[in-house]
């Protein structure tokens, strides 16, 4: 997206209790030329950039009242149905709020800015929408509209969704084959944890990007490049994730997890970095690698192997951390890129005697 951002709608709403219930209050719509909305979406831009993410898909759902349906329905025509598409989405939030046992949440202002690249006529925009405290990064007047914007602590920020409707209108309603870039929904947990927010902003109700690992592997080789670390000591950190990820046997792996493993293997010479220079890195980087995410055994599989094969004739899969150049002779299989041949030793004696018996009769 554009640096030159513009905002093309934004609505705030505030929400209260009364008689024992969650009730909303939907604000006026701000001037779209509102320096306030303009400069909040700039910082959250910056700052959500350094800030740990998950990134998802929507499953299919086509229900009037769904997330996907308001998000296509606003699409239609944005400028038109914008306050409308809002509306809706404050009456999932209301009605999850008034679920059982949700009494005490305490809540705030949520409010919804639609931005854009100010010169990509494609650019069908992002819906941010985000929970705050009352009083912690703007000031109201009586139509929710703001009077003032106050620097962003992201810190503070309860909760917030970014959909980006470029990709959503792209890829929705797809469901098998999703690329990590193409993953159009962006959830930011803040210091607020409420299943309330993800389930009235369509979260719960996610393919979760489970096809972060070969993002990993080379998010990790260029942060060896920037520290300027030799190949196999890269190679090294990579393998050492590797386990670490076979180790989980299919249990989630957080990222803050991987950051971990990648610090404890440098060298001494680099013990000044830390995890968190790690995750700054990811996140300055915009990596689609979420927070929390899951990897099947096919997928570490595919990320850590080549293979290949030719006709009926023969198939092969090499792991990439085994192979070698012909000169490297720590390396369990080499290959010669001159002549476009794998070599490897067979150690086992019935693999051998079993080649040996399917070999054709020596003409000589």
């Amino acid at each position: 997206m554009s640096l030159e951002l513009v905002v093309l709608s934004a609505v705030a709403a505030e929400v209260h209790k009364d008689g024992g219930q969650f009730k909303y209050g939907l604000g006026e719509l701000w001037n779209n030329e509102n320096e306030h909305a303009l400069n909040f979406v700039t910082e959250v831009e910056k700052k959500f950039r350094r800030k740990s993410k998950s990134y998802a898909f929507f499953k299919k759902d086509h229900r009037k009242e769904s997330i996907p349906t308001i998000l296509n329905h606003l699409l239609e025509d944005s400028e038109v149905n914008f306050y409308v598409s809002a509306k809706k989405i404050m009456d999932r939030l209301k009605s999850s709020l008034n679920e059982d046992g949700r009494g005490n949440t305490q809540v705030g202002h949520v409010v919804f800015i639609h931005y854009a690249g100010e010169l990509d006529e494609k650019d069908m925009g992002r819906l941010l929408v985000i929970m705050v405290d009352k009083k912690d990064v703007f000031d109201f007047n009586q139509n929710l509209v703001p009077t003032q914007f106050k620097s962003i602590d992201v810190d503070t920020l309860r909760q917030a969704v970014l959909y980006d409707l470029t990709l959503f209108d792209e890829v929705y309603p797809k469901t098998s084959g999703l690329k990590e870039h193409e993953a159009y929904l962006t959830l930011i947990s803040g210091k607020s944890k409420g299943a309330f927010f993800r389930e009235a902003l369509g979260t719960t109700e996610i393919i979760d990007n489970t096809v972060n690992i070969t993002s990993i592997f080379a998010t990790i080789e260029e942060f060896g490049k920037s520290l300027k670390l030799k190949a196999p000591y890269v190679r090294k950190i990579i393998d050492e994730v590797e386990t670490l990820i076979h180790e989980k046997k299919g249990k989630s792996i957080s990222l803050s997890g991987v950051a971990t493993k990648v610090i404890a293997n440098l060298p001494e010479s680099k013990s000044q970095y830390t995890s968190d220079d790690f995750l700054k890195f990811v996140n300055e980087k915009d990596v689609k690698i979420s927070e929390v995410f899951d990897v099947t055994p096919g997928q570490l599989e595919k990320a850590t192997s080549i293979e290949g094969r030719k006709g009926q004739e023969y198939f092969y899969r090499v792991k990439k951390s085994a192979l070698g150049r012909p000169k490297d002779k720590d390396k369990a299989i080499y290959y010669d890129s001159e002549k476009r041949t794998l070599q490897f030793q067979i150690a086992d004696e019935d693999e051998h005697k079993a080649l040996l018996q399917a070999l054709p009769p020596n003409k000589e």
